[in-house]
């Protein structure tokens, strides 16, 4: 035989966990949160202007030396017109310092290679793709993680705003091993 009590305490229970999940539910309801309109720091920031284009606008922070860019700008369109140089690429409102670069035609393409190592190509007679580097003196104050606003400006006059996501240098997947300090007794 069940006491009266236990049926009471049942429907209490319920009662109790119904009203925690649709109180807990409703914490976030209606709220207007920061992160809301922010833009993930992921691929890099994209925007365009007219005919021209930047994708993938990235500032790399590594452990050590100067902050490095890395994007491509794109010229296209179709029919003959005038060359488009990249004139200035602002991040939070410092100025980056560009590799040399040519103008860019129709159809053609700027690689601003991140990588530690690069070198700048010039463009080559089989596709119309050139590339180049570039640094961001200054950058102490960034934070990995984050995205930050940007401008992209080129000899035409037109100007690209966007999100630039800053990142911590990815290392090569057969170059990092964990600090001994991470690895927890009997591994």
């Amino acid at each position: 035989m069940t006491s009266p009590n236990t049926g009471l305490r049942r429907t209490a229970l319920v009662v109790l966990a119904v009203g925690t999940a649709v109180g807990m539910s409703a914490c976030g309801a209606g709220q207007v949160s920061q992160t809301a309109s922010q833009v993930a720091a992921v691929d890099g920031g994209q925007g365009s202007a007219g005919d021209l284009y930047v994708n993938d606008l990235v500032v790399v922070l590594p452990e050590t030396g100067e902050a490095r860019l890395g994007f491509a700008a794109s010229y296209t369109g179709s029919g003959i017109g005038e060359s488009v140089s990249l004139d200035r690429v602002e991040i939070d409102g410092m100025e980056a310092q560009i590799g040399e670069t040519q103008p860019l035609g129709r159809g053609c393409s700027l690689i601003v290679s991140a990588a530690a190592d690069a070198e700048p190509v010039p463009a080559g007679d089989d596709l119309c793709v050139e590339r180049t580097t570039a640094t961001l003196p200054g950058a102490d104050d960034l934070d990995i993680g984050t995205s930050v606003p940007a401008t992209v400006s080129f000899s035409n006059g037109d100007q690209i705003e966007m999100d630039a996501a800053v990142i911590a240098e990815v290392p090569a997947s057969d170059e990092y091993t964990r600090p001994v300090e991470t690895h927890a007794e009997g591994h």
